[in-house]
């Protein structure tokens, strides 16, 4: 059955894989929410306003309201690209997630931390101080030599 689908999604144009990375991210702020091809997956972005590891419980925020997100032993995270853990998300990161509906619970697929778009600022070069010259002795008598 597993492959009949890929089959389908293969013929029709629709092709994924499954990596140990994420998929390559050309930023945020696209779309709030979003359907997957009509595979009952929604995307989200926002940021992490809450994890309990203990639960699994992700609350991502969003101008539109928070949403709770509940992950499971198939929930794949990656920040930057790599695979991570849900102990890797912190309150605050801006994530991108994937989730189905579980009767009224949201299921997260997948949870991550895009990578960092901006280049990075470089250094500033060190500040240079104005070079002074030695004092030059003046003889007693006031002539310079």
């Amino acid at each position: 059955m597993a492959m009949a689908w890929v089959t389908v999604l293969a013929l029709s144009g629709c092709g994924f894989s499954i990596s140990e990375r994420a998929v390559r991210s050309n930023g945020m702020g696209r779309v709030s929410v979003a359907d997957i091809d009509g595979l009952g997956l929604r995307q989200i972005e926002g940021k992490v306003k809450y994890v309990d590891p203990s639960t699994g419980i992700v609350v991502i925020e969003q101008s539109s309201g928070d949403v709770r997100l509940h992950t499971s032993p198939d929930t794949s995270f990656f920040v930057a690209g790599a695979k991570a853990a849900l102990k890797d998300l912190r309150e605050g990161a801006l994530v991108r997630a994937s989730f189905s509906l579980d009767g009224v619970r949201k299921l997260a697929s997948w949870i991550e931390i895009p990578r960092d778009e901006t280049p990075p600022t470089p250094p500033s070069p060190p500040e240079k101080k104005p070079v002074q010259a030695a004092p030059v002795p003046v003889p007693e008598g006031g002539a310079a030599p």
